[in-house]
């Protein structure tokens, strides 16, 4: 049997101390913080396993980017095969979601309604399908939300327009 001993750089031992900060029952003490620590193959590889299956169990806010797209993903062709688009429909609604997490769109939980259980997006309840455009659009559910032209003041009327209107009717 071979020991490998690995030597973490600044850099990546930020990564790691993240990784071990979050596992309760870590490998490492944080009492040691040498820049280059010696850590064997199975420590770190056990510790990765440890990350990624916390990370599966995850709720939608706190799953990165490329599990977001893979469940996303996921969607689409369950969504697609449900209401029985197309091939390139489904192509056009999985860039769709790509342009929507690239600008920040579903990233609230109320988004996107997600079982952590079985790690799949039941429903996305803003989306909706233009089918005269073909397009894929996310409408605006937030009750909350005020028009922007009920906040500002109303139109005041110039009233001395109006009275030099009538003197001159007037004479």
């Amino acid at each position: 049997m071979t020991v490998r001993i690995i030597y973490i750089s600044k850099g990546d031992r930020n990564i790691v101390d993240s990784i071990v900060y979050k596992d309760n029952n870590s490998i490492m003490s944080s009492n040691n913080t040498n820049d280059n620590q010696p850590l064997n193959a199975s420590d770190v590889d056990a510790l990765l396993e440890k990350e990624k299956l916390r990370n599966k169990g995850d709720v939608w806010i706190k799953l990165d980017k490329t599990m977001r797209i893979q469940r996303l993903n996921d969607y689409a062709d369950t969504y697609g095969k449900e209401n029985d688009m197309s091939s390139k429909d489904i192509r056009l609604l999985r860039n769709f979601f790509k342009n929507c997490l690239d600008k920040n769109k579903l990233n609230k939980a109320k988004d996107v309604v997600y079982n952590k259980e079985t790690r799949i997006i039941t429903s996305i309840p803003a989306l909706h399908f233009n089918q005269v455009t073909n397009n894929f659009t996310l409408k605006i559910m937030d009750t909350k939300r005020v028009s922007t032209l009920k906040s500002l003041t109303p139109k005041k009327h110039n009233s001395m327009k109006l009275d030099d209107d009538q003197k001159e009717k007037q004479d």
